[in-house]
């Protein structure tokens, strides 16, 4: 007995040093008593979770953390308070984009970085899924026909359906990934804009590689997943609206800085045939009253289709499952090196 407990004691003493840092009011959405005892049990946490705020007030703490585990809120990793950490070798960040808080001193460091944004892809490809399925069967134009009308009533009029319908992804991130892979069990048939895939790759989807213009005239549906950056800044406009097929959907889980909104606005008010579903605007949140929330055939979602509720764990525990791996010596699924920086949202 008195053997094993020393074997305890000697292997708690050898865990490397851990914190948890994050906005702590979500802290249970992400991190639960589960992911927080795997945490326990691979690590040993020198304190309870904390803010980035308390951090700062106190980088002392950091003096023998070797591990740290992020998430919204998440300290920036500036030179300062990286002098204080001598001793870290990985962040294991539990939400997607690292840009709020990665500075150029973390490369300068030998850290390893981990991010969940495949974690976060799951419930935004689920929803893009959901929502391309019941826009084939123009559940939208229903809804606004029956509010309207103040009657049960169904429009008829050529409802593009399932089966053998064309939905257009533009881009190809780990959501459209997800997306299209989510699509394949359904008999439809993909149009994608990539500007990395091969024709040969494409084909391999069954899914066939178009230009931008080309997927809005011919596509039922036309799901975006283009990042947000300076080169694609409302690289889509008014044009490519008046371009759709009669009764198409246009949906938007990716930014809404990617759509030319003002010009959006004026093209859906001339296509009273189409409808676009926009989980994300440029700005967002919208001032109340916004011109957006008058266009009838404009329906504006606040920004649910990523990790919501009990998905939030999932997030977490690919934080946890990471560092699992690092500790291991074995390889990383979802390490962020430098290079990454200049392709994400």
């Amino acid at each position: 007995m008195v053997c094993s407990l020393t074997f305890e004691i000697l292997k708690m003493s050898e865990l490397p040093k851990s914190l948890v840092v994050m906005n702590t009011q979500r802290l249970s959405d992400v991190f639960g008593s589960d992911q927080l005892s795997q945490i326990s049990e691979i690590t040993e946490l020198v304190r309870p979770p904390m803010t980035a705020q308390e951090l700062l007030a106190q980088p002392e703490i950091l003096k023998d953390v070797e591990i740290v585990f992020g998430g919204w809120g998440m300290a920036q990793l500036d030179a300062e308070l990286l002098a204080a950490a001598p001793k870290l070798r990985g962040v294991f960040y539990s939400a997607g984009t690292v840009k709020g808080f990665v500075t150029d001193d973390l490369w300068k460091r030998d850290v390893v970085l981990t991010n969940a944004h495949m974690a976060n892809a799951v419930p935004v490809a689920e929803f893009c899924v959901a929502t391309i399925i019941f826009s084939l069967k123009l559940g939208w134009r229903q809804l606004r026909s029956m509010r309207e009308e103040k009657r049960w009533f169904r429009e008829v009029d050529e409802i593009p359906g399932c089966y053998d319908a064309t939905v257009g992804l533009i881009s190809l991130g780990a959501i459209g990934f997800k997306t299209l892979e989510l699509l394949k069990p359904f008999e439809i048939k993909p149009l994608i804009y990539s500007t990395s895939m091969k024709p040969e790759q494409a084909a391999e989807w069954g899914a066939e590689l178009v230009g931008l213009d080309e997927i809005f005239e011919r596509s039922d549906v036309v799901s975006l997943h283009t990042p947000s950056l300076p080169s694609t800044k409302g690289m889509i406009k008014g044009d490519h609206f008046r371009k759709m097929r009669k009764n198409a959907t246009f949906l938007n889980t990716a930014r809404g800085a990617v759509v030319n909104q003002v010009e959006m606005i004026e093209a859906m008010r001339e296509r009273k045939d189409l409808t676009a579903v926009l989980d994300v605007l440029d700005p967002e949140p919208p001032e109340p009253g916004a011109e957006i929330f008058d266009v009838e055939n404009i329906q504006v979602v606040p920004h649910i289709a990523g990790s919501l509720g009990r998905e939030c764990r999932r997030l977490g525990q690919t934080a946890v499952d990471e560092c699992k791996r690092f500790l291991a010596g074995e390889e990383l699924l979802y390490q962020v090196v430098e290079s990454d920086l200049a392709r994400m949202a």
